[in-house]
């Protein structure tokens, strides 16, 4: 669609080129000479790949890999905001978003409002056609990956945690979606830290709700992970709110909101979640060379 759309703009044949293939196509990708720069969104084992292969041509490389972005919600926050922008942090998608934050970390003394509220409200969103204008949630991308989804939340279950809400296989009431790769959204409660389900990226429509008791404490656990691509913080304090956004080692933090990204706004992880930069003037940077000329007009000064 967007090579049609390029084409139909005029863009000249061969500056956009969309080349269709598995590991085959990318590594002759990766290793042709003729590719100067290599940009990769995906996984981190298949990151890492590219980034090898890259090394043997000395190519400059941009890596926009996984994430498990922790969302934090103080008490003080304003809570019907603080919901809203868990389920835009989390089923926006169907969850297959690489920078959602799927930790949610809750205040104590907010947690039952907050996961009350956040349980009622994932009940109630719309699965079905993503053509549809009341539809808010469509199928995972294939079979695999709607199996690997459920399982993680059943290594939750079996690890400890609760179901709150969602977590099956979803058939929607439309027979003509009947071999779509749906599921239900799904809350976890009673999490821990430790679990598979908070360290791993799922990749899918599972929140993970996580207690908290103060703000020293949430900043460590929240840092406390291989990636570090998004992270969220909900308050009304905006002083605390700029405080934890800067102590969060992530590439890029939302104050009271979450998964709104304005081309202008540069996106890109640290750790493993990445470099480089996508969007905005930075990006400008990741895809050019500088080049230093210097220029004489008059008579050479030379030591000789």
């Amino acid at each position: 669609m967007l090579a049609e759309i390029y084409n139909k703009a005029g863009v000249p044949k061969g500056l956009f080129n969309v080349v269709q293939g598995g590991a085959a196509t990318g590594q002759f990708l990766c290793q042709h000479p003729d590719v100067a720069k290599v940009s990769f969104t995906g996984s981190v084992p298949t990151g890492v790949k590219i980034m090898e292969m890259a090394a043997k041509g000395i190519k400059p490389v941009t890596l926009e890999l996984g994430g498990k972005s922790p969302l934090i919600i103080f008490s003080d926050c304003v809570l019907d905001n603080a919901v809203k922008g868990a389920l835009m942090a989390n089923f926006l998608t169907q969850g297959e978003v690489c920078c959602n934050g799927t930790r949610v970390f809750v205040q104590q003394t907010a947690l039952e409002a907050f996961t009350k509220e956040v349980v009622k409200q994932t009940q109630n969103i719309k699965i079905g056609d993503p053509l549809l204008q009341d539809t808010r949630m469509g199928a995972l991308i294939n079979k695999a990956h709607l199996e690997k989804v459920l399982s993680f939340v059943k290594q939750a279950k079996e690890q400890g945690a609760e179901v709150l809400c969602g977590g099956d296989a979803f058939v929607p009431d439309d027979p003509s979606l009947k071999n779509g790769f749906y599921m239900s959204p799904c809350v976890l409660g009673n999490c821990k830290d430790t679990m598979t389900c908070v360290k791993e990226e799922i990749f899918g429509p599972v929140m993970s709700i996580l207690p908290f008791d103060t703000e020293e404490e949430v900043l460590e656990r929240a840092n406390n992970t291989r990636f570090g691509l998004a992270g969220g913080v909900f308050t009304r304090d905006i002083q605390r709110a700029h405080r934890v956004a800067a102590g969060l080692q992530a590439g890029m933090c939302f104050i009271n909101n979450y998964n709104v990204s304005p081309v202008e706004l540069p996106f890109g992880g640290y750790k493993m979640s990445g470099f480089g930069r996508e969007n905005g003037k930075a990006a400008i940077e990741y895809y050019s060379q500088l080049k230093t000329i210097f220029v004489e007009m008059g008579n050479v000064e030379s030591v000789f």
